[in-house]
């Protein structure tokens, strides 16, 4: 009994980073390879080390890959997942990026608040204030690409509004648009 209350008051030590990731290094100016680079603790912890070697942009965020999964993060080691597009992390459009977690997507701002619910199946990035997105799609490959394949197709404004009827919306998904009308 005294053991069991004795183990008890000892201090549980943190998980190590033992999370590999590769970032762009202020010190090094290059890509770098780091074995220590995160902890999961519920969500994704940064080494605070490797935080303050990021590069950061003129945004104030810098953007990592962990195990595949690219993350932005701030000075502070506050961080969102990003989806990838050409291999790197979701650019923002509209001060709006994507973001996956789960299998579902939404949309961060650059303060990495999330600002659109994470409940499409499908989502390409904002242009001129809208974005495409669908539910019940699933995501397909050729090999090298992915596409999207099937569900509800609508457009969204910046605030998660809908801008097309239902009874559209299976229509531009089997179009195959990635761009929503445009009233010029």
């Amino acid at each position: 009994m005294l053991a069991a209350l004795i183990l008890l008051a000892m201090p549980t030590q943190a998980a190590a980073y033992d999370i590999g990731c590769l970032y762009p290094s202020r010190s090094q100016k290059e890509l770098v390879e780091a074995n220590d680079c995160a902890r999961h603790a519920g969500t994704i912890e940064f080494n605070p080390a490797r935080v303050r070697d990021l590069a950061f942009g003129a945004s104030g965020l810098a953007d990592v890959n962990v195990s595949g999964q690219w993350y932005y993060i701030h000075r502070d080691g506050g961080s969102a997942p990003v989806m990838t597009f050409d291999n790197w992390a979701d650019e923002f459009h509209d001060n709006r990026a994507r973001s996956q977690l789960g299998g579902k997507i939404g949309y961060i701002d650059r303060r990495l608040r999330l600002v659109l619910p994470r409940i499409y199946d499908g989502a390409f990035p904002f242009e001129r204030g809208r974005a495409v997105v669908c539910f019940g799609c699933t995501r397909e490959t050729d090999g090298e690409h992915h596409y999207y394949a099937g569900g509800e197709w609508t457009c969204i404004d910046t605030s998660g509004r809908e801008l097309i009827a239902p009874r559209q919306r299976v229509e531009a998904g089997r179009a195959g648009r990635t761009t929503c009308g445009y009233a010029d």
